[in-house]
């Protein structure tokens, strides 16, 4: 079962309403999720040790580079904007953001390759794993 969160945005671009929809029998084809592991190809993202592997090789990331990675990875091929991640991760308002999650990507694609994110021009960013 995948679940999906839906977020009405205001024009002001704030979140109005959130929903959680819930879909049985929809299965991902090509991802391997376990409650404290996402397996991805060449990708392996250990939630409870907060660790990652590149290859069969740890790969040391910042706070806010593991949490902004396992956010897009849990919620593969959709477009998050930076504010969404943002707010996921920083758990913090987004008017403010700046740079962050852009330089914070940067690093994700530096240290594991940039075929797992990619960047939607004018809307964010999709885990395409």
């Amino acid at each position: 079962m995948i679940e999906i969160v839906m977020r009405k945005i205001t024009p002001s671009g704030s979140v109005s309403e959130t929903v959680l929809v819930s879909l049985p029998g929809a299965e991902s084809q090509e991802t391997t999720h376990s409650s404290d592991i996402l397996t991805f190809p060449n990708l392996e993202i250990r939630i409870n040790e907060q660790t990652v592997y590149h290859n069969g090789i740890p790969i040391p990331l910042t706070h806010h580079e593991f949490f902004t990675l396992l956010h897009l990875a849990q919620h593969p091929s959709w477009v998050l904007s930076q504010s969404m991640i943002y707010e996921a991760v920083w758990k913090a308002p987004s008017e403010h953001c700046g740079a962050a999650v852009t330089n914070v990507i940067s690093q994700i694609r530096r240290k594991i390759g940039d075929g797992y994110i990619e960047t939607v021009v004018g809307s964010g960013y999709r885990f395409v794993g």
